[in-house]
């Protein structure tokens, strides 16, 4: 089967969940024998690549800061970079994990005559979408007229059923478990908390994270907390460099830093932290458990449908739903209290065997079933 995967973003250009999906599932199509065109975007000049996950289309970005000004995101401009792709090629299904690519992908489809999927990656909230540029009205088109339409969790899902009169199929997000071997050992010399996001987003809760880590310095004092993931210079100035010296010297930020190390980092850590807001999933607890290393999350959106196990890790309440958590002191209390878990030497054992649970073995056969006809 010919297939075409299509966003606006591209590993490793863009490191975020979706991103890292895709160069997967194309790993994985092309490895179950389908022949896998990834469309995408990157900085700079335009590429065609092979590469072992299929051929690579990767346009230039058709986006400047200027077009910010009239709400233009780099997304918007890519749809016309896909149409131009797929009105040229021949293909059988397209697989789309933007709006706008999905709602490209279906105003091509009776003059192409493919299929197409679109995967909500996002919980499709409304009046999160503006309605000028027509947001609003290009992902409920997407939604309603993709040939197949699926979310990766069961609170996503109510949203398609409640807003928009949907039933999608519900699909966790896989995971390459050979990208992250188990930590070994009796835990780690120092209570370590690590936290992947892309902190610049108010919804990653940065700014609630750095308070419950004062908190839990009164508790555990030599605790430290691990910052990995963009951050602006604006965001650091105002977060981390205003703080006690005391505090700031237990914080290392690293940036987004070497793709190869983000395996390392799991194993070192002692929990993995994700006090995030409207989280359709959350790879980063995926991640954390094939490493050995249990996490505390938001008892909110799709974070509790994986972390429902208390010997895996604690979620605490956001009080809100908003932004951005409210609750540091929640989150520090859940911290101190899920830190002995990195200690019990059944742990690394129990968030392994957890993670083989979402396995491409065992969930990729799904994602191809949505390639079936009718």
């Amino acid at each position: 089967m010919r297939i075409a995967l299509t966003h606006p973003f591209c590993w490793p250009y863009v490191r975020r969940g979706a991103e890292r999906f895709i160069a997967e599932f194309a790993g994985y199509l092309v490895q179950r024998g389908h022949e896998v065109i990834t469309i995408s975007s990157k900085p700079g000049k335009s590429i065609v690549e092979a590469t072992p996950a299929g051929r690579r289309i990767l346009h230039r970005q058709l986006w400047t800061p200027f077009l910010s000004r009239f709400r233009i995101t780099p997304a918007h401009a890519f749809a016309a970079s896909l149409g131009c792709s797929l009105a040229s090629l021949r293909v059988d299904v397209v697989h789309s994990l933007s709006y706008f690519d999905a709602w490209m992908a279906n105003g091509l489809r009776s003059w192409k005559g493919y299929r197409t999927v679109y995967q909500v990656t996002g919980p499709p909230v409304p009046h999160w979408f503006p309605r000028i540029p027509p947001d609003r009205y290009v992902i409920r088109s997407a939604i309603h007229h993709s040939d197949r339409c699926m979310v990766h969790s069961e609170f996503t899902g109510r949203i398609l059923r409640e807003t928009y009169g949907v039933d999608a199929r519900v699909i966790p997000v896989p995971i390459d478990l050979n990208a992250f071997p188990q930590k070994t050992g009796s835990g780690p010399e120092r209570a370590t908390i690590l936290a992947m996001a892309s902190f610049d987003d108010r919804r990653k809760g940065l700014r609630v994270l750095i308070d419950a880590f004062r908190i839990v310095k009164r508790n555990v004092p030599e605790a430290l907390l691990v910052l990995s993931g963009h951050m602006s210079p604006e965001l650091r100035d105002e977060v981390i460099e205003r703080l006690p010296t005391d505090v700031r010297t237990n914080i290392e930020v690293l940036g987004v830093g070497d793709i190869g190390g983000v395996p390392r980092l799991y194993r070192e850590a002692s929990l993995t932290v994700l006090p995030s807001m409207w989280e359709a999933y959350g790879m980063s607890i995926l991640e954390s458990w094939a490493s050995g290393t249990p996490v505390v999350v938001t008892n909110h959106a799709g974070l509790p449908e994986l972390v429902d196990d208390s010997t895996l890790g604690l979620t605490f309440d956001p009080l809100t739903n908003g932004q951005e958590t409210r609750n540091a002191e929640g989150l520090a209390a859940a911290i101190v209290q899920a830190l002995p878990l990195a200690y019990d030497p059944m742990t690394a054992r129990r968030c392994r065997a957890k993670a083989e649970g979402y396995s491409w073995e065992l969930l990729g056969p799904q994602y191809e079933a949505l390639y079936a006809p009718g």
